[in-house]
């Protein structure tokens, strides 16, 4: 429908896997907020987000069998009472003192990708750039 008719659809889901599959652009959200967005195959081989990236690692591989490397800490907050500063901070195993005090705005981290980070993935140590 997209090519045949000229259409912009809206695709919602958890899975981004499926959403990589149907989308030339994914808006990861949290808590109501865009915390990453960009083209697919940009967000999706190098998610910038924590958020994102625990998504992705969250998708089952049939090639590895390995479990996910990159887990959440404690429960989602309340979306009537989120935190203050970076929404994910509560759960972000990257979170300092800034990601309270501060939201992050949606930065530029590539050609069409931008995140809404203080410190991004490609921040950590080891992490190639």
């Amino acid at each position: 429908m997209r090519d045949e008719d000229g259409l912009s659809l809206v695709f919602i889901s958890h899975d981004l896997h499926v959403v990589r599959a149907i989308c030339d652009r994914i808006a990861v959200m949290y808590l109501g907020k865009i915390v990453e967005i960009g083209r697919a195959d940009s967000v999706y081989h190098r998610p910038q987000h924590h958020y994102t990236r625990v998504l992705i690692d969250a998708v089952p591989r049939l090639d590895d069998g390995q479990p996910a490397t990159r887990t959440v800490r404690g429960e989602a907050p309340s979306p009537l009472h989120p935190p203050s500063g970076c929404r994910f901070r509560t759960r972000c195993l990257r979170a300092e003192v800034r990601c309270a005090a501060e939201e992050p705005a949606l930065r530029q981290v590539g050609d069409d990708h931008f995140v809404a980070c203080h410190f991004p993935v490609s921040t950590e140590p080891g992490t190639p750039s």
